[in-house]
């Protein structure tokens, strides 16, 4: 556990932890500089607190100065992996949004091309659910002929959405 001494000196010098941050392009106004400063400062008080009497200052500042820029560089880089997976999920929802309106209005366009039988397998069959058998009692068409029909009517689909 790091004592108030060694955190008073860090405080006191916190402006090795500024240069650090400087050192790896973190400006002040970036949305973390606050927590990376924080961070930096518990740092520099470890590494006193461990390097206490076995070093001189000016070795420990030194050590300290290369550990504050590669810790802050390592924060910068699992945040960038972050934005990055983030960024990417949101324009994977964003584009699956738009292809799918896209789809959407392809379809409705192409149900108003198609014959009876098709929009009886499309909307009752595919949409509501109801089996090839109900639609034979209510359509009297031959059971071969409604599952030829639906397999005709799934690749036009297909080929509707792929354009």
């Amino acid at each position: 556990m790091t004592s108030q001494k060694y955190f008073e000196e860090a405080w006191k010098n916190r402006k090795l932890v500024g240069g650090a941050l400087k050192a790896a392009h973190v400006r002040p106004d970036y949305h973390l500089y606050e927590d990376l400063l924080q961070e930096g400062v518990i740092l520099y008080a470890e590494m006193l607190r461990k390097l206490d009497g076995q070093k001189t200052r000016t070795e420990i500042d030194k050590l300290s100065f290369k550990k504050l820029l590669w810790h802050i560089i390592d924060t910068l880089r699992r945040e960038q992996r972050v934005c990055e997976r983030n960024t990417a999920i949101d324009k994977a929802y964003d584009l699956g949004e738009a292809a799918a309106w896209n789809n959407l209005v392809a379809l409705k366009n192409e149900a108003k091309k198609l014959s009876q039988l098709e929009q009886v397998i499309l909307f009752e069959h595919l949409l509501e659910k109801k089996t090839i058998t109900q639609l034979v009692e209510e359509c009297g068409v031959p059971r071969i002929t409604l599952k030829r029909l639906k397999k005709q009517l799934l690749q036009k689909l297909r080929n509707v959405m792929e354009k």
